[in-house]
């Protein structure tokens, strides 16, 4: 690190020499004036000081910061310098200087040139002066060290440089070298120090290396050879950290969904001692992330804190909702630092199909389309059935050629008088009305069918014989008196297929039956097993679920769904043929 507020100039050789002024844009005036108050804007005198001893060069460097007050490039000024000691204006025409540009030069300085000087600034318009001092010190060390010297720090246990403080005049002079010295030294190029133009780079810096090195430039001007020197005091600090290290991210791929959030820390390490100066900072592929939280790509705050080995910093990257310009868009950590700067890196991919999600949720639709079904079919048995029955009737026998004549017998007692009327106007009507005139079947009804003068027993076994189904009408009265049960018994063939279970048989309950235990004994077991189609109660199609929300009827006007299921029970009228399975 270069010495701050001092000039230490070297030693030169003790030739005299005065060259001509290189104007740019400059005029020296070359008569002597005096330095009045006048009207030139006073900056005062500066800081920072030149230090010199008897016999070297020096150069005094003009202050004024004239880009701040005016452009120099486009503006005619010319630059005066004034010795404060007399107030006469410095010309070439002195022994020993130099004027060039913005610089006064001495050569060959003594202790009478020990003083402030004062640069003048002169435009068409403006005037501006600001005073620098010299300070001229005989030399009193044995060990070749200045009595002022420029202070410079390095770290122990790394490569580590110094820079010679005379490298701002390499510009300034024609042929310029340098020679770096320890305690009046000279040090040559080995595993240890190696000198590179104006810096002296010392490799694996060891306690041992403070101390005053001095950096002699030798130069050229005007086909003279002239030297300055300059000393620093160096100082070695055993405090030193390491170049920082990304831990996360390393050049990851990440799979993420789209429309989710995302977050992501970037994690930096630096190792050793000291304050580390170290900035940790989010970037995509075109410009810094934003640190603005309203935003949907933003970055957070960097935190830092401090390890057992160091110091650890931490920021964290944050996607509200990851959209599709988001994915195969590299995302780079970067710690910028005076030791390097290290990256890491991510990249956003779509995320693969969960497999077991999508598992999941095709086992859910199929058991949902299962229980779906499964309520469906409960629920709407009946008009299903039919439906395929009349769209596809080609995949059902025809009943044609089974032997039989009649698709179903009626049945119903006709004991007691008023008893059996709804049943028999309901058989003799209003059945023939529906499944005949609409429906097309032939049923055979006993008093209508039968020929005049043939025995009850007779008409009925035979009637059955060519019936495929047996539909029996009973009312809240007609099946349960012992007249109708002598009925039954008297009907040797409707009997039969009551007890054997020979013929299917369809329950017709045109009435609400009270008292069920007062039917037959084989009608009840049969209403128990399948059941009777109740013409005298209509279901509320949407409340299935409610076995309430039923509501009487007339019977001889039962509802429509009444004759749906009749119709399903009735014999299937199919168009397909039976097989020969055996014939060739």
């Amino acid at each position: 690190m270069q010495c701050l507020w001092r000039k230490d100039m070297g030693r030169s050789s003790l030739i005299f020499l005065v060259t001509l002024l290189w104007p740019v844009k400059c005029a020296v005036i070359p008569t002597k004036q005096s330095l009045g108050s006048g009207s030139c804007r006073d900056f005062k005198q500066e800081f920072e000081r030149t230090f010199s001893i008897p016999g070297e060069v020096v150069i005094l460097e003009c202050p004024l910061q004239m880009h701040h007050l005016f452009d120099p490039a486009d503006t005619p000024y010319n630059v005066t310098w004034y010795d404060e000691r007399t107030g006469s204006e410095i010309s070439e025409l002195e022994q020993s200087i130099m004027l060039k540009k913005t610089q006064v030069w001495f050569f060959n300085v003594t202790m009478q040139q020990n003083g402030k000087y004062t640069c003048v600034v002169r435009t068409v318009n403006k005037c501006y002066k600001q005073a620098t001092g010299l300070v001229v010190t005989e030399m009193t060390s044995e060990n070749c060290v200045r009595p002022q010297c420029g202070l410079q720090q390095i770290r122990a246990h790394v490569n580590d440089l110094l820079a010679c403080p005379l490298r701002k005049y390499l510009k300034s002079v024609d042929s310029p070298s340098i020679q770096w010295y320890k305690n009046c030294k000279l040090l040559q190029e080995d595993k240890k120090f190696v000198p590179n133009k104006d810096m002296l780079n010392i490799r694996k810096v060891h306690l041992d290396d403070a101390g005053f090195y001095t950096c002699k430039m030798t130069f050229r001007l005007a086909g003279v050879i002239h030297e300055m020197a300059e000393t620093i005091e160096c100082e070695v600090k055993d405090e030193y950290l390491m170049k920082p290290r990304v831990i996360e991210p390393v050049n990851e791929i990440i799979k993420v969904e789209r429309g989710s959030s995302f977050r992501k820390n970037c994690i930096v390490e630096v190792q050793g001692k000291g304050i580390p100066l170290v900035e940790v900072i989010w970037k995509d592929q075109l410009d810094f992330i934003s640190q603005n939280t309203s935003h949907r790509v933003h970055q957070e705050p960097m935190n830092e804190s401090q390890t057992v080995d160091g110091y650890r910093m931490e920021r964290t990257l944050l996607l509200s909702a990851v959209s599709e310009e988001d994915f195969y868009l590299n995302f780079t950590c970067m710690a910028f630092s005076s030791r390097g700067h290290p990256t890491g890196q991510i990249t956003l991919v779509p995320a693969d199909p969960n497999l077991l999600l999508l598992l999941g949720l095709l086992l859910c639709s199929v058991a949902l389309l299962f229980v779906t079904g499964v309520i469906l079919c409960t629920t709407f048995k009946v008009e299903l059935a039919l439906w395929v029955r009349n769209v596809f009737p080609f995949l059902y026998q025809t009943t044609a050629g089974d032997g039989k004549q009649f698709d179903a017998y009626i049945a119903y007692p006709r004991v007691l008088e008023g008893s059996s009327e709804n049943a028999e106007i309901f058989a003799m009507s209003t059945l023939p009305q529906v499944l005949e005139g609409q429906y097309g079947y032939k049923l055979f009804i006993l008093g209508r069918d039968g020929l005049p003068g043939e025995a009850v027993v007779d008409v009925v076994q035979d009637a059955l014989s060519r019936c495929r189904r047996l539909l029996l009408l009973y009312t809240a009265s007609s099946l349960c008196s012992p007249e109708a049960q002598d009925w039954a018994e008297q009907q040797t063939g409707l009997y039969q297929v009551l007890v054997e279970d020979s013929m299917s048989v369809v329950l017709l309950e045109l009435e609400e039956i009270h008292q069920p235990l007062r039917l037959p004994h084989t009608v009840r077991l049969l209403k128990d097993k399948q059941g009777a189609l109740q013409a005298w109660k209509r279901r509320k199609r949407w409340a299935f679920w409610d076995r309430k929300s039923e509501e009487r009827v007339n019977s001889l006007e039962p509802s429509a769904r009444f004759w749906r299921e009749l119709r399903y029970h009735m014999p299937i009228r199919g168009k397909a043929k039976e097989r020969n399975w055996f014939s060739f």
